[in-house]
């Protein structure tokens, strides 16, 4: 992994959050590689989004902060649109004073956030060979990932519905995460192409022992119920006490103070929360299952675990189908960066992350999994190479 110098990049009164990184300032765009590489130069130009709207409410002396994910149709696709306003406000309020907690939610039903909007994306990336798109786009997002996860107030993600991918990477760093009885999550990305990203090196090696692993390789999906017991939730409160649960952060106490008003906000939704989550938890159940097929010293071992599979369990069936109609290349991938990734802070993270992901825009199986599944949706992936003892690791890290 190369070197990174640290540098802190102003905007106005706002500091922008403190990473690692060799940084180049495009207008709000900051662009990290290696120092040795050159410079990347990116069109830093975006339009404001439409399809994400911030509000404000009075609570007593102090103000509460409201992003509403508002582009249903596309399941709140997050777009770089979307992260470029989603940074600059959260770091606005932020450097407020009086803005004491922020909440991150849909009105949607339906979704609180599938991902990013790859589609987009891998379109732009066939327009040409330059990965200008994809550089920035990682970019963007990762940087909301990474501001989340260090953000100096308290920041409330409700997931009510599908949030799976990049929907999970701005709700894993959050303060406290809600989910509901219709929360639907995975990391599908190896269906895809792709590899769990936006932090997934490290929150998926914070899950029991080679669940993360197990989620990562086969995309497999689990509820809200199972979030909580795992730990990639707060808490399971049902979906009919969103308004009431909202409008009582408005009577709280705060004090503008860190770790007061994160307290406080922690209380007062574990007062709607299902104190009941372990003992229903379907993946819990499954864990022995599980380690018995990911618990190996090498990708090729895991493979073949998962391929002579021969049990009745219809969930863990579905995962290992999902695990062999996805990229032989993203498979290896994500042996080595779950593997490697076990002890990397989360800076180390985000820019491990980054390379992968400009390194899969270049030349891996990414553009093509996103044309089946998302574009023709013909579902007929042709993966290169189409076989796991085929794939070179180097050429994506």
């Amino acid at each position: 992994m190369p070197q990174f110098a640290r540098q802190k990049i102003h905007d106005g009164q706002n500091q922008r959050p403190n990473l690692p990184i060799n940084v180049h300032s495009t207008s709000t765009i900051d662009i990290f590689v290696p120092p040795s590489d050159s410079m990347l130069m990116i069109n830093p130009s975006t339009k404001p989004s439409e399809n994400v709207v911030f509000s404000e409410t009075r609570a007593g002396h102090f103000a509460l902060g409201f992003i509403n994910l508002n582009n249903p149709r596309a399941l709140n696709a997050l777009t770089l649109a979307m992260f470029r306003d989603i940074e600059t406000t959260l770091l606005k309020w932020r450097a407020r004073e009086d803005v004491v907690c922020v909440v991150l939610h849909s009105d949607s039903e339906k979704a609180f956030c599938a991902g990013g909007d790859v589609k987009a994306l891998a379109v732009a990336l066939e327009q040409g060979p330059d990965l200008g798109s994809g550089a920035q786009y990682f970019t963007a997002e990762y940087l909301v990932d990474y501001l989340i996860h260090i953000y100096s107030k308290p920041l409330l993600c409700w997931a009510d519905g599908i949030t799976m991918g990049g929907g999970i990477g701005i709700m894993n760093g959050a303060s406290y995460r809600a989910v509901t009885e219709r929360t639907l999550m995975a990391m599908p990305e190896i269906a895809i192409g792709l590899f769990p990203d936006v932090g997934g090196t490290y929150f998926l090696n914070r899950l029991p022992d080679s669940l993360g692993l197990f989620l990562a390789l086969t995309g497999a999906r689990f509820d809200g119920r199972d979030a909580a017991a795992i730990g990639m939730a707060d808490g399971i409160i049902t979906s009919n006490k969103k308004s009431q649960a909202l409008d009582g952060l408005a009577k709280l106490e705060w004090k503008s103070d860190e770790a007061h008003d994160k307290e406080i906000l922690r209380r007062h939704l574990s007062g709607f929360a299902d104190s009941m989550t372990s003992g229903r938890s379907a993946i819990m159940q499954r864990l022995d299952t599980i380690r018995s097929l990911t618990d190996k010293p090498a990708i090729e071992a895991v493979d073949a675990a998962l391929r002579s599979w021969r049990g009745t369990d219809e969930w863990i069936k579905s995962a290992i189908d999902g695990y062999l109609s996805g990229s032989p290349t993203s498979a290896k991938a994500i042996f080595r960066q779950i593997n490697e990734g076990k002890k990397l802070g989360l800076e180390e993270v985000f820019l491990r992350e980054w390379n992968m992901a400009v390194n899969f825009c270049a030349r891996s199986d990414f553009r093509e999994g996103v044309r089946a599944r998302l574009i023709d949706k013909d579902q007929k992936p042709q993966w290169k190479p189409p076989a796991l003892a085929h794939r070179d690791r180097a050429p994506l890290f």
